[in-house]
């Protein structure tokens, strides 16, 4: 049975032995926004507009997912479920921090993104810092907390080094580079990054050439609420 019939299955289960939840809100684009969930049950998100992309901003495996054009189900497996980005075909973007509660949101509604919400410093949202990083720009109004050289992820594989660490009035940026160490091509394992509060995440390539090639090592982008 497949992962997809699987999480189906078990939302229309808990659909239809539960009262229909009023459904929330989520006003500011760009913000973290907590959704209460619990072990082994679904939660649905609907989106504005379709999604696109879908990175877990922690340990893959703790956290089973779903994507159904506008609806994202998640469903917990651990007592540590990950931050998740939620970036849609429209290019909004959508934290939501996956928080343990005793009653979970069974649906949620999202609204759709207003301009000027979320803002740090000069700033006035997310993607416009983001931005800024892929162009290689250093970021208006940061402080640099570092030049890099701290791996935050090593196996026998792949290598990510912390390039550069801004610090703006509300938010974290890292510029990352990862290095392939094996002779074959990797993929670079964006959902193994445990960065609690992740706001934005982006890769120059998703996929890096064998070790030695052009195209074995590439650059992160993250940015993380404080």
């Amino acid at each position: 049975m497949s992962a997809k019939i699987l999480l189906t299955g078990l939302c229309l289960m808990v659909c239809s032995y539960l009262l229909p939840a009023v459904a929330s809100e989520f006003k500011d684009e760009g913000r973290l926004t907590n959704v209460n969930v619990q072990i082994g049950k679904v939660t649905e998100i609907v989106f504005p507009s379709k999604i696109a992309k879908v990175v877990k901003g922690g340990d893959p495996e703790s956290v089973l997912v779903e994507v159904l054009d506008n609806s994202l189900y998640v469903l917990p497996k651990t007592e540590s479920p990950p931050d998740i980005f939620v970036t849609t075909v429209l290019g909004s973007s959508y934290p939501l921090n996956l928080h343990l509660a005793k009653e979970h949101d069974i649906k949620i509604q999202v609204a759709p993104s207003r301009p000027n919400q979320a803002s740090s410093g000069q700033y006035l949202d997310v993607m416009d810092l983001m931005k800024d990083l892929l162009l290689d720009k250093e970021p208006a109004g940061a402080t640099l907390l570092s030049q890099g050289g701290e791996s935050i992820l090593t196996n026998s594989q792949i290598q990510i080094k912390v390039s550069k660490a801004y610090e703006l009035l509300n938010w974290k940026a890292y510029v990352l580079t990862a290095y392939n160490l094996s002779p074959n091509a990797v993929i670079v394992p964006i959902e193994q990054l445990s960065l609690p509060h992740l706001l934005a995440v982006s890769a120059e390539q998703e996929m890096l050439k064998a070790k030695g090639q052009e195209g074995d090592t590439t650059k992160l982008y993250m940015i993380v609420e404080n």
